[in-house]
């Protein structure tokens, strides 16, 4: 016999022995029971046909079965809506007002109006003096912040005119502050403008390639003065600014004078294309040995330099001394350019 059907008879007996236990020990009604087979879901009517049931217990049987098969129905309904929509439940939106609601707003674009936001310090105390009281906010209009910005930037004229800071060209006492802050330089902002020979800002790099400056003589605030900026650039290192003529003087009293400078300018350009030339001339040179070297394995691979004997020119040049002291000659084969050094006697 199939196990599996063996094993199923022993099931059913141990059903049928549990149910007819449950029975006699409750001297009830018999449960309501479903057949084996998934495929039709049918409910078995309950067998009164060895127990008098009353009216009531019918009733109560019969609404049971009523209710078991509107279940059934209903899961059923709900299988199929979920095999033939499987987004249906993200289609219709949830109207339930049962659970909590949602505390983040579903909005595309939150609107703060900035004007009317105000700093609570954290929860601490506040250091307003009006304590937040209404109608004592004090708002300011763009003109009333303008006019207090133009007061502060623009001091008033001085009371001591005789003693008060002056232009170096033009003297007059609108003079301009940042420079006068900085460089302490008493300059207006037209004639700042209209010589920059003298009043123009420079740059590190061109103090260190016009001036011939070093950086331990740029950082030393003792020497020069200097106006720190945001680099435009991009790097790391904030752009450092100069004025003109103290960076003249300096290196004027530096070099000793404008000529020395000059003299230093040409002294350098000099030394560089010296230095360009040199390179100019090893490249050269380079090139000539691997050109040469190349010519003499081009000959050994054609077999030219099987048997070959060297002819020495007989002029012998110069070689120096060696380590004794004693004078050397070199001589050069005409042929493949071999050179030997020889002891001049």
């Amino acid at each position: 016999m199939n196990p599996y059907l063996l094993t199923r008879l022993f099931q059913e007996e141990n059903r049928r022995k549990a149910l007819e236990k449950i029975r006699q020990r409750s001297g009830g009604t018999p449960p309501v029971t479903q057949s084996s087979s998934r495929s039709n879901n049918k409910v078995t009517k309950p067998s009164t046909g060895k127990f008098n049931l009353s009216e009531d217990q019918r009733r109560k049987i019969e609404a049971n079965r009523a209710k078991a098969l509107e279940k059934l129905k209903e899961k059923q309904q709900n299988f199929r809506n979920a095999s033939t929509n499987q987004n249906s439940s993200l289609q219709k939106p949830n109207t339930s007002t049962n659970g909590i609601k949602s505390t983040i707003r579903a909005s595309t674009y939150i609107d703060y109006d900035m004007s009317k936001m105000k700093d609570n310090k954290g929860g601490f105390i506040s250091m307003d003096s009006h304590n937040g009281a209404p109608g004592q906010e004090g708002e300011k209009t763009f003109d009333q912040w303008q006019s207090e910005q133009r007061i502060v930037r623009d001091l008033p004229p001085p009371i001591d005119m005789e003693n008060a800071t002056k232009c170096y060209e033009c003297g007059t006492f609108e003079i301009d502050q940042q420079l006068w802050d900085v460089f302490e330089c008493r300059v207006c902002k037209r004639c700042a403008k209209k010589t920059p020979e003298k009043y123009a800002l420079l740059t590190k790099t061109e103090c260190k390639e016009d001036y011939y400056l070093t950086e331990p003589e740029l950082q030393d605030l003792t020497l020069l003065k200097r106006l720190e900026k945001p680099n435009p650039y991009g790097t790391f290192s904030r752009m450092q600014l100069f004025i003109r003529y103290q960076v003249e003087e300096f290196a004027f009293k530096k070099w000793g004078s404008s000529d020395a400078l000059d003299d230093e300018w040409k002294r350098r350009e000099e030394f560089r294309i010296r230095r360009r030339e040199k390179r100019y001339q090893d490249q050269l040179k380079e090139i000539r040995k691997k050109t040469r070297a190349e010519e003499f394995n081009r000959r050994i691979r054609e077999g030219r330099f099987d048997d070959h004997t060297h002819q020495f020119s007989a002029q012998a040049f110069d070689a120096g001394e060696n380590e004794d002291g004693l004078k050397q000659v070199k001589r050069r084969c005409i042929s493949c350019g071999f050179e030997t050094v020889e002891l001049s006697m």
